[in-house]
């Protein structure tokens, strides 16, 4: 693997992503009335079967031992790359790995969810201004604050770029959102679920 030039951004590469967070501290535990209630992003959807601690918490589902939540933007985002070569498998994906975990959220009014997912973009993007936010932008803000709603206990994705770096995951955890790599959940929660972390 060739070496990343100073200053440049990490890559998706869920191996330098583990190196670099090992020993951060995440918080509590989830409570014990329940397994781990994980919100999968589109980044993690792992289509391929390439990344192998999420490769883990999806066998981690399939045992019980976790529920996987798939918000409704990230099974429409990944529906949207269906028709380009090779990504069909991700809405397959998308719709295999959703086990329903929506916490204790609720219906809510859309005025409510577009302050929430105002206050999450507010958060990841801090010096954009409301209406100069891209599309995807929106669409993180709105997936960041259906997490929040549902209550689930962590956020997994792989795009430590617009979830992780300068400040993010910080600034996430200061309003209760617990943002985590595949690979730092599975070190994180792998000795208490039973299974070791790749």
């Amino acid at each position: 693997m060739a070496a990343r030039a100073p200053g440049a951004a990490p890559s998706h590469n869920e191996a330098s992503v583990f190196r670099a967070r090992r020993s951060a501290k995440f918080g509590p535990d989830w409570p014990a009335d329940h397994p781990p209630r994980l919100t999968i992003d589109t980044s993690a959807l792992n289509a391929r079967g390439s990344v192998p601690a999420m490769n883990l918490i999806e066998r981690w589902a399939g045992e019980g031992r976790v529920e996987l939540f798939v918000p409704p933007e990230v099974l429409a985002e990944a529906r949207a790359h269906r028709g380009r070569k090779g990504r069909a498998m991700y809405a397959a994906k998308a719709r295999a790995l959703d086990g329903g975990a929506g916490g204790k959220g609720g219906g809510e009014d859309r005025a409510g969810e577009k302050v929430r997912a105002g206050e999450m973009a507010a958060v990841l993007f801090p010096h954009t201004q409301p209406a100069r936010l891209t599309p995807s932008q929106r669409r993180d803000a709105r997936i960041l604050a259906l997490h929040r709603r549902t209550g689930n206990d962590a956020f997994i994705t792989l795009d430590t770029r617009h979830f992780i770096q300068k400040g993010r995951r910080e600034r996430l955890a200061a309003r209760g959102i617990r943002v985590m790599t595949p690979a730092e959940f599975a070190a994180w929660a792998g000795e208490r679920l039973g299974g070791a972390a790749p």
